[in-house]
């Protein structure tokens, strides 16, 4: 295995070439072996968020490594979650029980924490109401930073979120994820009046090779990715779309949307950020889950209402097209 110099790459990244010794190893397992603190689930997640390419192309953890390969991991920065602090911050509990939660995460609030973003994340809450999640043998040892974190929003899209309380149920739920057989639904205002009264956008999603802080439609180093819509209302400047994902790329939705020509009102990163009326985040809001609970077996249904921003923009709207 030789790790060249990286002083010509961006910062964070790391590169290394494949040896004869390395043969037949998975990617995940040899990625454990040679980057520092992290953990096999971490490294799990590395790949799963396309911040690991193996020949410049997005791969699977349990890619089979051949001699020669050149493996480049885009990000490593992460903190043992030992060293988070426990803050008090306040939650919108839409359900309870023994195993999980599901919550109402706000606009602004990140969801776990990044290189240069270790305070006021979802994390950071979720360790000071649970602290057994951070305890010997919690969530938070398996998982770095993601104690009983399921999947993600942005940062700027609110919406329903789940969060597991052991180990057991963030397993099932993290199959019941990959298997597709969690129903995530989510409201978006979009720019122009979008003619399909439904479809479906069907697009490989990977890193924007002109920005690789970006996602774009693809064909290097991408993933297969889909978004169902449906028209909800159209107003004369914009649409309201009813959306759902059939798989869960980074910022699969505001992606696909931009590349059909109706960019998320407000998106700053893939769209127009003069949003009309005006706005200080994307118009996007992950309104509806429906998952089957891991325990019981029963179907839960859960929906989170419009926050206020949201619906006042949707108000302006209305009165635009009148």
């Amino acid at each position: 295995m030789h790790n060249p110099d990286s002083s010509s790459s961006p910062p964070g990244e790391r590169i290394f070439y494949v040896g004869e010794n390395e043969l037949g190893q998975r990617l995940d397992r040899y990625l454990v072996g040679v980057l520092d603190n992290i953990s096999r689930s971490g490294v799990q997640q590395l790949i799963e968020e396309n911040q690991v390419l193996v020949n410049g192309r997005a791969s699977k953890p349990g890619y089979m490594l051949r001699n020669g390969d050149k493996i480049q991991v885009l990000q490593v920065s992460r903190s043992p979650v030992g060293n988070l602090q426990p803050q008090p911050l306040p939650l919108d509990i839409v359900y309870e029980d023994a195993d999980l939660l599901v919550l109402n995460k706000p606009a602004g609030m990140v969801v776990h924490p990044a290189p240069g973003h270790s305070n006021d994340t979802l994390v950071n809450a979720l360790l000071a109401r649970y602290p057994e999640l951070a305890g010997r043998g919690g969530i938070a040892e398996e998982d770095g930073l993601r104690p009983g974190i399921v999947h993600r929003l942005d940062k700027d899209t609110s919406g329903l979120l789940i969060v597991a309380k052991n180990a057991r149920t963030q397993s099932t739920l993290a199959r019941q994820m990959k298997e597709h057989k969690v129903t995530k639904r989510y409201l978006a205002l979009v720019e122009g009046v979008v003619a399909l009264d439904q479809g479906s956008i069907d697009a490989p999603i990977g890193r924007d090779p002109r920005n690789r802080q970006q996602m774009a439609v693809t064909t290097v180093g991408s993933r297969q990715a889909r978004t169902r819509f449906r028209v909800l209302q159209r107003f004369k400047r914009h649409t309201l779309l009813l959306l759902q994902l059939e798989t869960g790329r980074t910022h699969q939705i505001r992606v696909h949307l931009k590349a059909i020509g109706h960019p998320v009102v407000g998106d700053q990163t893939y769209g127009s950020a003069h949003a009309h009326p005006p706005l200080n985040r994307q118009f996007l809001h992950a309104y509806q889950l429906i998952f089957t609970h891991p325990t019981s077996g029963e179907t839960l249904e859960l929906e989170a209402p419009l926050p206020p921003d949201l619906q006042n923009v949707l108000n302006e709207s209305e009165k635009l097209s009148l």
